[in-house]
């Protein structure tokens, strides 16, 4: 078998879309068996198709190890173009998909980030699937359980499943934010204990306590120091130059773009617990397509997301 090289134009109109489907089944599972049984085909026409489509390609994407098929270097590359046109091609399935669309998608978040972020999200949904209708309830944070009325929930801290998913998404990182307009030029900062030169701004964690003690600042105190319950406060009250905050890069995300609030030293420090997404074990349409935005959302923000469960 000849190898194709990159000046020998494919064309792609020319494979069946049944023999890339029947390719990722057996990259997918290394064995022709159980791709075969999840297809319901034979495991004689499988074999063929596979067979097939490498003469066709004239690339080796199999190499066999035992009883099984693993992927050779050109098979995991042309997986994984397989695997995001078939799911781009679910996606757009799913978009035509009218009355799996049409309902309502009950979706559960912490005030603060109800405030702060989830609003250009759900723009942004609700500006692509018009047909579907969004209600947001409110959670506290480190919730432990889940209203079941809720279809899909972004929670600060692990709740209890409940029989449903519950994902890791990601962790929270803080860092020393503030309006431009709080900066004295006589009070840079330049290093952790300059912030105490202004006043700072709690939430009911004490995050600032957490900080400062990673900087081997133990029991400092700021000139002056205002508290709030929830973060979502502390947050408006440093866009209103009323102190620095300690906030993660998705709350501020918006406000850092426009330049209404800055950063000040390039530290931060790691939240114990995460973010984490709960679900129905068997999502909707609609709570499906949420998700895949949710996903490229916080992927433009540059958050790495844990996509696996």
């Amino acid at each position: 078998m000849v190898t194709k090289t990159h000046h020998q134009a494919f064309d792609h109109r020319r494979l069946p879309l049944n023999t890339l489907r029947a390719f990722e089944a057996v990259g997918r599972h290394g064995y022709v068996r159980v791709a075969a049984e999840e297809l319901h085909l034979s495991h004689a026409a499988l074999s063929r198709q596979i067979r097939n489509l490498e003469e066709r390609l004239e690339v080796h994407l199999f190499e066999r190890a035992g009883n099984r098929l693993r992927l050779t270097a050109a098979g995991r590359r042309f997986l994984d173009v397989v695997q995001q046109a078939l799911q781009t091609l679910q996606q757009g399935l799913d978009d035509l998909d009218y009355e799996s669309l049409e309902g309502e998608l009950v979706l559960g978040a912490t005030a603060t980030m109800s405030i702060n972020w989830l609003p250009e999200l759900l723009g942004r949904f609700s500006e692509r699937y018009p047909e579907v209708t969004l209600r947001l309830k409110t959670l506290e944070p480190y919730a432990r359980e889940v209203p079941t009325e809720i279809d899909l929930a972004l929670c600060l801290g692990e709740p209890e499943s409940q029989g449903r998913a519950v994902q890791y998404l990601y962790k929270e990182h803080y860092q020393p934010i503030c309006s431009p307009v709080l900066l004295r030029p006589e009070a840079p900062v330049l290093e952790p204990r300059h912030l105490l030169n202004y006043p700072l701004l709690h939430e009911r964690y004490q995050h600032w306590e957490h900080w400062f003690e990673r900087h081997g600042l133990q029991g400092v105190k700021s000139v002056r120091n205002l508290h709030f319950d929830y973060g979502f406060q502390s947050i408006d009250a440093a866009r209103r130059g009323l102190g620095v905050v300690l906030a993660d890069q998705i709350e501020v995300a918006t406000d850092l773009r426009r330049g209404s609030l800055v950063r000040l030293l390039d530290e931060s420090i790691p939240l114990d617990t995460g973010i984490y997404l709960v679900t129905a074990r068997e999502q909707s349409v609609r709570a499906k397509l949420f998700r895949e935005e949710l996903y490229r959302y916080l992927s433009e923000l540059g958050v790495t997301v844990a996509t696996g469960g």
